[in-house]
């Protein structure tokens, strides 16, 4: 009797024991389901922001004034909190935002070598050097076969010169005479996007120390960085005024990069695009040339 009793008890306790196991499991499943579950809405809340924000943030672009506006008690007011030189800002407590003015970047289809030379220069490249690589990023994409006095058209025998427009700016490690570190910099100031004008007021730390120098550059984004900087100031300082190639007031072409954040669920996109605050029935106001994200 007392044996038949001990049997029983452990089977009881191999069941409580089995349940047990099994109860954990289900529990475990269930938090990871309601996890997954977390995830996909902060997923959907984050995309909804982010398509907000690039609405709201578009809509204004549109239909405010870019230059520097003066402070309101407004925190919510986009146009006091944005800049076109690249810096993040906050739209909200969720999306923030980068916007770049293309028209402070060089032209990579036709770039002016007054820009590009002393980029180059600024970083290790003495003149011979930087002529050759002028020389080569146009070659390789000029519709001859024709080499420039120090590009190159063959490049070498197992690849040939693309002869078309840089589809791009990541081209650039393609080029001969390019490494990596300067090819980054290139795609990080030049632009397929360029309007006929240079605003060096929101140009990278990199060019503005390239057309100037240190001093003066880090001056510059001191003060913009601040808000405070001004046309008259900027010329002042850099001696860079108005002229036909230059204009000193953000151009309609823009990248916007957005990144939306709702828990640990992140959702990014980057567009570039061009504004007609003035369109008309034959003519939208805006014109999207890249959309990623």
């Amino acid at each position: 009797m007392k044996k038949q009793q001990g049997i029983a008890l452990i089977q009881v306790l191999l069941i409580t024991a089995i349940l047990t196991v099994l109860a954990l499991y289900l529990t475990s499943t269930a938090k990871d389901q309601v996890k997954v579950a977390q995830w996909a809405d902060d997923k959907a809340s984050a995309l909804i922001a982010l398509h907000n924000a690039e609405t709201k943030l578009v809509f204004t672009l549109l239909t405010t004034s870019k230059q520097k506006n003066i402070p309101t008690n407004s925190l919510e007011k986009i146009s006091t909190k944005w800049n076109f030189f690249n810096k993040t800002f906050a739209i909200n407590s969720m999306v923030n935002a980068k916007i770049q003015d293309q028209s402070a970047l060089i032209h990579a289809h036709f770039p002016d070598v007054n820009l590009l030379k002393p980029l180059l220069m600024s970083h290790g490249k003495n003149v011979n050097e930087a002529n050759a690589i002028v020389d080569n990023l146009l070659d390789w994409q000029d519709l001859d076969n024709i080499p420039r006095i120090n590009g190159d058209e063959s490049l070498n025998a197992l690849q040939a010169i693309r002869n078309g427009a840089l589809p791009d700016v990541h081209d650039f490690y393609f080029i001969n005479g390019l490494d990596t570190g300067l090819s980054q910099l290139l795609a990080e100031n030049t632009t397929l996007y360029g309007k006929g004008f240079f605003n060096p007021m929101n140009a990278s730390k990199e060019l503005l120390a390239a057309i100037t120098n240190v001093a003066i550059a880090e001056q510059i984004i001191q003060l913009r960085e601040s808000r405070q900087l001004s046309n008259s100031q900027f010329s002042q300082l850099t001696g860079i005024v108005e002229n036909e190639k230059i204009l000193l007031y953000p151009s309609n072409v823009l990248e916007i990069s957005l990144v939306s954040q709702v828990g640990i669920s992140v959702v990014k996109k980057k567009i570039i695009i061009e504004l007609t605050p003035y369109a008309n029935e034959y003519q939208s106001p805006i014109n999207i040339l890249s959309n990623r994200g």
